[in-house]
């Protein structure tokens, strides 16, 4: 055999056993890669199983119907726990004060936006420890807070203790004044946020914008002697304490977990009485009312709307009353009275204090007097003309009069001459006088 077949031999074994040895590498590298990614899609798998579970857990298993409270999901059931504790009410308030102060000014008008500031007291059977001023946290310290006229007069406290005899005749007393006060319908006086709280009193001030109407309601009301009822951070709704048994009962490590407050208030509160003290006679307490809070709130969603909407048409209205009065200065002409009441008298001024060039009717007086000194121009020049023209046709006819006269004698002189010149010409021929006679002599001068 050849060497060199022998040296081809030899480098083809090694290449064999380099390319084996790559390949076991290529394929326990493959393996191991193959593993992990393997394992990665498990966990991948269990994880998207885990929030496929979470999100039936929170909403609730989409492909079926809930029949029990668990099937609900964790946010329904917030949301229904949530619908059933309602936030602090307060019956039977005693209106301290209520003050009108200016929130802000109204960009078109510049007017003054007025809010208002009231203050009232709670029965010593109440607490306001969260909304007062030390030790509030910012949530409490900021509670909306919506505020009914209860339609009847302020109930006096009774003296829980008989030695407080003076305290119980000045109840007896303020009762007896309070029954005189008429009974009136419920109504709403609005939205207001908690400034402030000590002991039994309470101070707070508007939400949003408060018509004129408003706060004479909101005044009235607190001068009639009739109480309050306040309901902080939502209104009551009308729900049966049977639910709320059946939510305990459904889930009772979740309710065990609940602050103490929180347990006594679903445990001890039947959130339909709240509705049936607010507003007497709303039917039986198994029926399921109005949600209060969502009624009030589409309806203030809509008057922001409104008043949206009002201030976009102000808005318009200032402009065209902008345009208007502009274009009546610049016509300059005596506006009628009825277009007169659509406009402010300043808004005229203001109108004619930026006008920079003359109106219409200053620029028509001006050529008007100037068209008149022009006809005072023209009938000047006419009349001059007119005297021009006599005065042309006087020496017209004293020229016509001169060339009929220079005419005439002309003529005369002609024929005197004519007959001098036969007079010299007879005297001529007929040898008439002496040598001596001379032309001038012949003329017969």
């Amino acid at each position: 055999m050849n060497v060199w077949n022998k040296v081809f031999y030899a480098l083809i074994a090694v290449l064999c056993v380099g390319f084996t040895v790559l390949a076991a590498n290529k394929y326990s590298l493959t393996k191991d890669w193959d593993a992990k990614l393997d394992a990665q899609d498990a966990k991948i798998a269990q994880l998207q199983q885990e929030i496929a579970a979470l999100q039936v857990e929170l909403d609730g298993d989409p492909l079926k119907a809930a029949e029990s409270w668990d099937d609900l999901g964790l946010r329904v059931q917030i949301d229904r726990l949530d619908a059933l504790y309602r936030g602090d009410v307060f019956f039977n308030c005693a209106p301290v004060e209520a003050l009108t102060f200016e929130v802000d000014k109204d960009p078109i008008t510049q007017d003054s936006i007025l809010g208002a500031k009231i203050a009232f007291t709670v029965p010593t059977t109440y607490a306001l420890t969260a909304f007062a001023d030390a030790g509030a946290d910012a949530f409490r310290q900021g509670s909306v807070a919506y505020v009914f006229d209860s339609g009847f007069a302020l109930q006096a406290e009774t003296a829980e203790n008989a030695a407080e005899e003076a305290v119980e005749e000045a109840a007896d007393e303020t009762t007896n004044e309070t029954a005189e006060v008429a009974a009136s319908a419920p109504r709403y006086l609005g939205a207001f946020k908690f400034v402030g709280a000590a002991e039994t009193q309470a101070s707070l001030e508007s939400v949003g914008l408060l018509t004129e109407e408003e706060l004479t309601a909101i005044q009235e009301s607190q001068q009639s002697g009739r109480s309050w009822i306040v309901c902080v951070d939502r209104l009551p709704m009308h729900a049966g304490a049977p639910d709320v048994a059946a939510l305990i009962e459904a889930d009772a490590e979740t309710f065990a977990s609940l602050p103490e407050e929180t347990r006594t208030y679903f445990q001890n509160a039947t959130p339909q009485a709240h509705i049936s003290e607010l507003f007497p006679g709303i039917g039986d307490a198994s029926t399921i009312g109005p949600d209060y809070q969502g009624v009030l709130a589409r309806q203030q969603a809509t008057r922001d709307a409104e008043n949206v909407l009002k201030a976009r048409r102000t808005l318009a209205l200032k402009d065209l009353t902008y345009v208007l009065v502009d274009q009546l200065v610049s016509i300059g002409a005596e506006v009628d009275e009825a277009t007169q009441a659509l406009y402010a008298a300043e808004d005229f001024d203001a109108a004619v204090a930026r006008k920079r060039v003359p109106s219409y009717a200053e620029r028509q007086a001006t050529l008007a007097a100037d068209l008149e000194k022009m006809e005072s121009y023209r009938d000047l020049a006419k009349l001059k003309l007119e005297e021009a023209q006599a005065r042309v046709a006087e020496c017209q006819a004293a020229i016509d009069a001169t060339l009929a006269e220079n005419a005439r004698l002309a003529a005369e002189i002609a024929q005197a001459q004519i007959a001098l010149a036969k007079n010299a010409e007879q005297k001529s021929q007929n040898g008439d006088g002496d040598e001596t006679t001379t032309a001038f002599a012949l003329s017969g001068i």
